[in-house]
């Protein structure tokens, strides 16, 4: 991604005017990924630094590459310097080899598998994470497994050919393992897992299989043996279509409601009149299906010793470097004064940017099935050949963590992210948990707070009580934070969280309030539903001070003193009533869908308004007025396999009114594979604005980038400009800006 000004580009002008960070890259927008085995399914997650709204993903089942598309929800502001940030994928045999990467497409985190496959995907309940649901691999041997509940999703149907995952459509994991199933434990007699070691299956091995499977779960309900019935039952259902398979699929729904599983026994009866509408069970399916109660009390889960198992280290990472250069050129042309006729021509020409920015991202693990440890360290390096003294260096991670499932403690100590608990901005310090019940966990925190370039030091700790959500069920947490600045007391900070999750929903709230300040510093609801036709719908109301009560919110009216000194001129109270006047409050909502249009398409649209509010006068400083509210309605078709396989190509429009200006917007990105090492990305967008002076601007900016990889190494370079055209009463300018960047990643493995 090319450095950009702050209000170059359309996009950052229509994200910039919802409180948005721009679509260019920030101060680390990732914070890790996991790849773990749940219910026979490989779940990869994406957590963030920040929170995000997620909005779409495409292409909708499988493909090579996965783009989510997303909204940082008070990102903090990008550098002045800045580049895509890719994030390192742990070392598994459970998924194909992936790369993580954002900004892509404008808004969207991709996901570049090195072969196809299928997925899901989901927002996570706690407003931070990415879920991706895939197939596991064939003969995957991760030491590793987690069995829990989930909520559940319709098994898709499967065509008789060679074995393989069944196509995933919904959002949300399924409740069942498909294909890939852990192996039965050692002392139950069952046919061996066939489908695991023989890569194509005739019609006769399959109905051979699916017959001893089916009798095998028939006795296991006969001995009363609802794990195992349940196990041999998804092997079925796990088999290309045969003649065992309606009945199986009857039949599971029977075994979870026995199991008091109601959410997973109301999916699989509903899947089975969705597929056998006129089906031999479909009378009795109905009835069963009538007859379940509404609420269902949560299942309890089935214990099981854990296993150590074997463990060693495993380090993986990422190191990149990226040269940038940039030149600028531009005209102003100013009218003469009344009575003169000779136009004032003023030109400028110069090298804007000249830039090498190295990063490195290294991480090292050891887990087996109790303990997992590991080390984290994320840097990146500018070196500003332009100006020397604004080259710098950010360490954005360095932690170590230690859990341990038996025993149920978490820590971290090092620099961090926040995860939640009232902490709002990244810090050196300790993180620590203890689950001491079923679905609750205990935690503390303290630490200084990092904030680049501030010479203030900013330290706290807190306490949190959390309640993890369940499937059908609300899940949420509360907590204290107290903060201190150079000393002196800066926030008092209550707050909860609320969350839930279940086949079709994701919701999460948040709501803090300063008792020191006496008022809401955030109140936020996210959600997502996804119907069973596919159409996903996303909404988020917010309700914030921006930025959050602090002291250093009254630095602006202080003429140049410091906090502490202001507090030994004014009084420490009269330096809080000035900082609670000069912030200001910001409001936003934001609605929007997307639907699968055809196999080739989806279209989105949305709608956002933000405002923010005037600041009050104080002795020193004058109101400043708000904003006014800004209106952006946009519109958005995303297709894949257009031209080639797996190539995607997207369209936006967009529709901007500000409380001084209207503008356009059209943008065009397409993305062309050639072979697994050839990738170009084409892009162009134009926008239009108008204001109430009647000045208007039109920007165009195309850009062409190429990539190869050629592992374990990766070369990319791009190379584009952006033309701004402005006319109006007073001025008329003409600039052109012409950059480009070309550098190497190196995966580490």
């Amino acid at each position: 991604m090319p450095f950009r000004n702050d209000h170059s580009g359309w996009a950052a002008l229509s994200c910039a005017c919802l409180c948005f960070a721009p679509a260019t890259a920030s101060a680390q927008i990732f914070d890790r990924i996991e790849v773990s085995r749940i219910n026979g399914v490989a779940e990869i997650r994406i957590d963030f630094a920040v929170q995000v709204q997620y909005q779409r993903h495409a292409p909708p089942g499988k493909g090579k590459e996965l783009n989510i598309f997303i909204k940082p929800i008070n990102a903090p502001a990008p550098e002045s310097e800045a580049t895509a940030e890719t994030l390192a994928a742990p070392e598994t045999d459970l998924v194909p080899s992936f790369k993580v990467l954002y900004p892509h497409l404008g808004n969207a985190v991709s996901i570049r598998f090195a072969q196809e496959t299928e997925w899901t995907v989901r927002p996570a309940p706690d407003g931070r994470s990415i879920v991706i649901v895939v197939p596991t691999l064939r003969g995957a041997r991760d030491v590793v497994a987690e069995i829990r509940a989930l909520p559940p999703q319709p098994k898709p149907k499967v065509e008789q050919a060679p074995v393989q995952p069944p196509a995933v459509t919904q959002t949300m994991p399924p409740a069942a393992p498909p294909p890939q199933v852990p192996p039965a434990p050692a002392a139950e007699s069952a046919p061996p897992d066939t489908a695991s070691t023989v890569p194509v299956l005739t019609t006769e091995q399959v109905e051979s299989m699916a017959k001893g499977f089916m009798d095998d779960a028939r006795k296991a309900l006969a001995d009363k043996d609802i794990a195992r019935a349940i196990n041999r039952l998804n092997r079925t259902l796990g088999l290309p279509t045969n003649s065992q398979t309606e009945a199986a699929q009857a039949l599971i729904g029977d075994v979870r409601e026995m199991n008091g599983e109601i959410a997973k026994a109301r999916a699989e009866y509903e899947l089975y009149l969705k597929l056998y509408p006129n089906g031999a069970d479909a009378t009795r399916v109905k009835e069963r299906l009538a007859a379940l109660p509404k609420t269902a009390p949560r299942a309890q889960a089935r214990s099981r010793p854990l296993q150590r198992g074997p463990a060693e280290w495993s380090v993986y990472g990422s190191f990149a470097q990226y040269y940038y250069t940039g030149k600028s050129h531009i005209e102003i042309t100013t009218p003469p004064p009344p009575g003169l006729l000779t136009f004032t021509t003023d030109e400028l020409s110069l090298t804007d940017q000249d830039a090498l920015i190295s990063t490195v991202d290294l991480n090292a693990r050891r887990r087996d099935g109790i303990t997992d440890t590991r080390i984290v360290v994320r840097d990146t390096d500018t070196q500003n050949y332009l100006n020397r003294s604004r080259s710098y260096n950010r360490l954005y991670s360095a932690y170590v963590e230690q859990s341990d499932k038996q025993i149920g403690y978490f820590l971290r100590a090092g620099r961090q992210t926040p995860t939640g608990g009232g902490v709002l901005d990244r810090f050196d310090g300790l993180n620590v948990g203890y689950s001491f019940a079923d679905r609750w966990r205990v935690n503390g925190v303290a630490g200084n707070a990092v904030e680049f370039m501030s010479p203030y030091k900013k330290d706290f700790y807190g306490v949190s009580l959390d309640m993890q959500p369940q499937p059908d069920e609300f899940g949420g947490g509360v907590y204290a934070l107290q903060q201190h600045l150079d000393g002196v007391l800066n926030r008092q900070a209550v707050g909860l969280e609320t969350r839930y999750f279940d086949m079709h929903s994701t919701l999460y709230g948040m709501l803090d309030y300063d008792t020191l300040y006496k008022g809401v510093n955030i109140a936020m609801l996210q959600g997502n539903y996804r119907s069973d036709e596919g159409t996903n719908y996303f909404t988020y109301i917010d309700h914030r001070k921006s930025p959050p009560y602090s002291l250093t919110n009254a630095l602006q009216g202080l003429g140049g003193m410091s906090i502490k000194d202001a507090i030994t001129t004014m009084g420490l109270q009269q330096v809080r009533a000035d900082a609670k006047a000069l912030t200001a409050t910001s409001d936003m909502i934001a609605v929007g869908l997307t639907h699968p249009w055809s196999p080739r398409w989806l279209l989105g649209a949305d709608y956002r308004a933000a405002a923010i509010s005037a600041t009050r006068a104080t002795a020193t400083t004058a109101a400043m007025p708000g904003s006014g509210t800004n209106h952006v309605v946009s519109v958005q078709a995303i297709g894949n396999n257009l031209v080639a396989t797996n190539d995607v190509g997207v369209v936006n429009t967009s529709y901007i009114k500000g409380a001084t200006y209207n503008g356009q917007a059209l943008g065009g990105n397409y993305v062309f594979l050639y072979g697994d090492a050839w990738r170009l990305d084409l892009n162009l967008r134009y926008y239009t604005q108008k204001d109430d002076q009647q000045q208007k601007q039109v920007r165009t900016s195309p850009s062409l980038k190429i990539g190869y990889r050629w592992d374990p190494a990766t070369i990319e370079a791009e190379a584009g400009q952006e033309n701004v055209k402005t006319d109006g009463p007073t001025l008329t300018e003409r600039s052109n800006r012409k950059y480009m960047f070309i550098g190497y990643r190196l995966d580490l493995r």
